[in-house]
């Protein structure tokens, strides 16, 4: 299950991250949903069985019918409780709720029962941060990062949350670590075109912005408008 719990973590993470960044609004909600084609879901699992077990989801969040994802994990964990992957489903539909106190219940479930899935860290650590909890969001952050040194979601994430303490210095390290491990990663670009925007930076914003032009337009265009 390990294995299997990590590829959907990714992908959940993913969506956790995109409607984090409220100044993406619809297009990073969108951006991220892209992830969840049933294909997608097949090939993440791997198994027939597993497939079977996980597909279902797929369909709900491309609608994003969230109290139907919530309820088919509460139905799934009624019969196994000890499914991580379906923790973290059931967090992620509580998270898109607004149920934020639930949804950190359900995640730190998946927590203690995978320790090893730095993507449950990331999506504790995103939630937190919803909830305000700045320093428990930093604190859980990098324990994704002892997890999983390679993350760059994790360090999107702590970018993330030096950002909203008016670290920009330590946001910007944490996004350029990132782009490092993943130069491809539309958020941490975003993050540092945020971070240069509000530092009157024009080189650096003009970087960020450029980047984003190539990886993604209406991401672009959202920096402009943030």
């Amino acid at each position: 299950m390990k294995d299997r719990g990590r590829g959907w973590a990714a992908r959940a993470a993913a969506l956790s991250l995109a409607l984090a960044l409220t100044a993406c609004g619809a297009v990073g909600v969108q951006l991220a949903l892209s992830f969840a084609s049933p294909e997608l879901f097949a090939a993440m699992f791997g198994s027939h069985e597993s497939q079977t077990e996980f597909h279902e989801a797929a369909p709900l969040i491309q609608k994003k019918d969230w109290l139907g994802l919530t309820t088919l994990a509460r139905q799934r964990l009624a019969a196994n409780p000890r499914s991580g992957p379906w923790w973290e489903l059931a967090a992620y539909g509580h998270l898109q709720l607004n149920e934020l106190k639930d949804a950190r219940d359900c995640i730190e479930r998946a927590t203690r029962l995978v320790p090893e899935d730095v993507e449950a860290w990331n999506m504790y650590a995103n939630i937190l941060r919803r909830q305000g909890e700045t320093d428990r969001a930093r604190i859980v952050v990098q324990h994704a990062l002892e997890v999983d040194p390679s993350s760059a979601t994790a360090y999107v994430i702590l970018g993330d949350v030096q950002r909203d303490g008016g670290r920009a210095r330590l946001a910007l390290q944490a996004y350029s670590r990132a782009i490092d491990i993943d130069g491809g990663n539309v958020f941490a670009w975003y993050g540092v075109g945020l971070v240069a925007k509000a530092t009157k930076n024009k080189e650096l914003y003009d970087k960020a912005k450029q980047n984003l032009q190539q990886l993604s337009k209406p991401m672009a265009e959202q920096l402009e408008k943030a």
